[in-house]
């Protein structure tokens, strides 16, 4: 199975939104800035998924197999 840093940028957006989302509701923050929150989430979360999918490549964990 082939998994690389494609998936660790759907991972990662999927997760920094997710997350942006449920803090924003916690906090009762008004609809624009709700927008900039989940926007940053994802952005963050993007960037931690590709940086994690990179590291583990590095490492080996994750071995990208012919096809």
């Amino acid at each position: 199975m082939k998994i690389g840093k494609d998936a660790g940028v759907a991972f990662g957006v999927l997760t920094g939104t997710t997350m942006a989302s449920g803090l924003a509701f916690l906090f009762g923050l008004e609809p624009v800035s709700v927008i900039w929150t989940v926007s940053i989430g994802g952005i963050a979360g993007a960037a931690a998924g590709l940086a994690g999918a990179v590291l583990l490549e590095r490492v080996g964990f994750l071995r990208r197999t012919k096809s």
